[in-house]
């Protein structure tokens, strides 16, 4: 028989919430609303928020083209791939005169990649005696508002984390872990903050003809995401006896010198820190386009309405779907990592 509530049933799970709260409510301190105080101390207005580690200033989308909307409430996202077999240019030319069914012959192959789509969901609980206690604090709030906020914050950071790692199952691949991409160890040997201006200048003029090779010359990077531990030395001079340009802006005239577009970008995260070669920094150099890789979100962050399990209780449930992100060009994607002895 189904349960309403994974392995619950309805009953069972409104035994256990009342269980829980009866023991929060056995410390009320235990929800925090609770607290001492001295007439010394003095209660400051709003709530001070849990941080958490964010792109600084740069979107996801930066990063990764996302689609959102496609592919819901489906377990799988496909997509046809088609490659030409058959004759070459030169043998299409013909000898007029040499009769008929001679002429080469072209075909495709048709085939399909696939991308599992991964089903969320997640709920809060609350009661009428917590709601009601949180609005009569000398200093109030809404409890349900921060409750809110806390599951909205786990599917961002939790997408966040996707973006670049997948997830822990083995499932879902990210931007900085694709099996099938690439890893290089030879073009970074120490990170950028530790390289000579000669180990610079050979990184500059050797990796995008690397880059470009490995895609059957077919098309250049428009993006390199580095570690945010390596930022800071974009930022010093290329010369400390001439300090004229820095060192971004000297890779940024190297690689597009040597052919990438005129909007390629130099991207940072701290997944990039570790993400490498046991363990060691990890430099992603790739082509930024819904071709090479996309990730999906076909059913957005959903949250539902509370909803009463009896007349003083209440749940509510939010919902979404994701994917990990689909590399459909690997070899347009090329790690570089700086290996740690």
């Amino acid at each position: 028989m189904a349960k309403e509530f994974g392995i619950l049933s309805q009953e069972e799970y409104k035994h256990k919430f009342r269980v829980d709260n009866a023991v929060a409510f056995a410390n009320p301190a235990n929800y925090g609303l609770e607290k001492n105080i001295t007439t010394l101390t003095r209660i400051l207005a709003g709530v001070q928020r849990q941080k958490f580690y964010t792109l600084a200033g740069q979107a996801l989308t930066d990063f990764i083209p996302i689609e959102v909307g496609t592919g819901a409430y489906g377990k799988n996202i496909m997509q046809y791939t088609i490659a030409q077999v058959g004759a070459t240019f030169e043998s299409g030319i013909i000898q007029p005169g040499n009769g008929m069914n001679k002429d080469a012959n072209v075909d495709i192959v048709i085939d399909d990649i696939t991308i599992r789509n991964n089903f969320w969901r997640m709920k809060y609980q609350t009661t009428k005696e917590i709601v009601e206690m949180s609005k009569v604090n000398a200093e109030t709030f809404s409890y349900i508002e921060e409750q809110e906020r806390a599951r909205l914050k786990t599917w961002q950071l939790g997408i966040q984390e996707t973006a670049f790692l997948g997830t822990t199952d083995g499932l879902n691949f990210g931007l900085l872990n694709q099996p099938e991409v690439t890893v290089n160890t030879s073009l970074l040997p120490v990170s950028f903050g530790e390289m000579t201006i000669e180990q610079l200048n050979n990184f500059a003029t050797t990796v995008v003809g690397t880059f470009f090779a490995q895609t059957n010359s077919t098309v250049f990077p428009n993006t390199l995401v580095i570690p945010t531990a390596a930022l800071g030395a974009l930022g010093v001079p290329i010369n400390p006896e001439f300090p004229i340009g820095t060192r971004r802006q000297y890779l940024e005239d190297a690689f597009k010198a040597a052919g990438v577009p005129a909007d390629f970008r130099i991207l940072h995260t701290v997944y990039n820190n570790t993400a490498g070669t046991k363990g060691g920094q990890r430099y992603v150099l790739y082509n930024r386009d819904a071709d090479t890789l996309t990730m999906y979100i076909p059913k957005p962050y959903t949250p539902y309405p509370l909803y009463p399990t009896g007349s003083l209780d209440m749940i509510s449930d939010a919902e979404g779907q994701f994917t990990g992100v689909w590399a459909k060009r690997p070899t347009e994607i090329l790690y570089m990592d700086v290996v740690t002895v």
